[in-house]
């Protein structure tokens, strides 16, 4: 990764070469590698002062995440091939007393054709005690914008069609202990292609990779740690076409709810 800052030095900017374990066997960018990437760019943000640098960060402060939202465009699927390079523009949203966003999008190197634009929303705490801590107002100040709306969380009952368990590995924590972000788009990926395979989604038959992503939506509850068994339940979203639902539960507790958007009308293949 090689990194910048924006010409008016209020963004950060990251390079990254992709490589062919980045693609799924249709040949496509998996979505959680994309999450990784900008997962990257957005650490690296919070420690450039001129960016949005919190005193303490990762001494006696961290951020957990509250809400992410990325919309995926069709060159993500079309423009993308190994060695392609994609560059990644962070910058800040939203400021709260204790929250803050950061959104930006993903560009194909070169081109400079837009393949997506996230958002993502964090809470800041303090290490030891876990509890929301107040920004400094020099931060604040550098808020720009309403908070982001979110589409979820779901009503409280949803009709859960599928249900997949996963169990948390080392190689599944973020620095903070916690499972990573990117790893919850996987497990809820892996988890619908199951149950697309198996019929369990009335619009959606055989290759869960036929039906590209358009918009990706997760919701962060509660922390899953090294260990924990994760249960996936997933649906069809019946008022919304050519979508699906999750909610990744430990025991009786929701740790994340999600929403994947798929690319096409009335759950008709996508050609892009």
């Amino acid at each position: 990764m090689k990194t910048r800052l924006s010409e008016d030095g209020t963004k950060l900017v990251a390079t990254y070469e992709l490589h062919p374990f980045d693609f799924d066997r249709s040949g496509h960018v998996t979505p959680w590698t994309l999450a990784l990437l900008i997962g990257y760019a957005r650490l690296t943000a919070i420690t450039e002062k001129s960016v949005f640098c919190i005193p303490g960060y990762l001494k006696t402060i961290t951020s957990f995440l509250r809400y992410q939202e990325f919309h995926l465009h069709p060159a993500f699927y079309t423009d993308v091939k190994p060695n392609s390079s994609v560059v990644v523009t962070v910058g800040v949203g939203h400021v709260g007393r204790t929250s803050y966003e950061l959104k930006g999008n993903v560009r194909l190197a070169g081109s400079g054709v837009m393949l997506c634009s996230f958002s993502v929303m964090s809470v800041v705490v303090d290490i030891s005690t876990r509890r929301p801590v107040a920004l400094p107002e020099s931060l604040r100040r550098k808020g720009k914008g309403p908070r982001p709306k979110s589409s979820l969380p779901f009503p409280s009952e949803s009709p859960a069609t599928h249900s997949q368990q996963f169990e948390v590995r080392e190689s599944d924590l973020d620095f903070n202990g916690h499972t990573n972000q990117s790893n919850y788009i996987r497990f809820c990926s892996d988890a619908a292609a199951m149950a697309t395979k198996a019929g369990r989604y009335p619009s959606l038959k055989g290759n869960l990779l036929e039906y590209p992503v358009k918009r990706i939506a997760l919701l962060y509850q509660k922390e899953a740690l090294l260990g924990d068994t994760l249960n996936v339940e997933s649906w069809e979203i019946s008022s919304k076409p050519v979508s699906l639902g999750f909610k990744v539960k430990r025991g009786e507790d929701d740790v994340i709810q999600g929403l994947f958007e798929l690319h096409g009308e009335h759950a008709q293949r996508a050609k892009l």
